[in-house]
């Protein structure tokens, strides 16, 4: 199943021209190898309460909210989308099972994705909340786009998106 959106790139580059509001996070994938890694950086890097339960469910509930509210939980919803960039991504969840990257996706894709009936609709011009950006050398690319092949994220015909 293909869920490569606008919300997702592969990129060998820094990002081009990104507002300095836009990129609100960086994170180092060596730092997110295993789980317990990701759930400890993430939560840091994007300030998750202490209630935070380092668990899938609860990694999807906080990242969810911090997509929707990252400007101003008190305000309307931000005017840019909440940009996470990862530094060395073919390192994220590397030493975990399939499962865990095809988790981190789909929870991260769910956050991105502004639904009609969602309180920010018509708030994104293209209808992402999140941006997440995979940065690293070609082949660590290729490599992390062949993981996200076999944890059934992207199609084998689909080449991810690259810039």
């Amino acid at each position: 199943m293909d869920r490569t959106m606008n919300w997702l790139r592969l990129t060998v580059h820094e990002p081009p021209g990104e507002p300095e509001e836009s990129l609100s996070v960086v994170v180092r994938g060596t730092d997110c190898s295993t789980r317990t890694g990701l759930f400890s950086t993430w939560a840091r890097a994007l300030e998750f309460p202490a209630y935070f339960g380092h668990n899938w469910d609860a990694f999807h509930d906080c990242v969810s909210e911090k997509a929707l509210w990252h400007s101003d939980p008190d305000g309307p919803p931000p005017a840019h989308p909440l940009t996470i960039l990862v530094e060395d991504a073919a390192q994220l969840l590397a030493d975990a099972a399939p499962q865990d990257l095809t988790a981190l996706l789909q929870s991260l894709s769910d956050a991105a994705t502004v639904q009609d009936h969602d309180e920010d609709a018509g708030a994104y011009p293209d209808g992402f909340r999140l941006r997440l950006l995979l940065h690293d050398t070609p082949a660590g690319l290729v490599e992390l786009a062949g993981r996200m092949r076999e944890a059934g994220f992207l199609s084998s015909d689909v080449p991810p998106q690259v810039m």
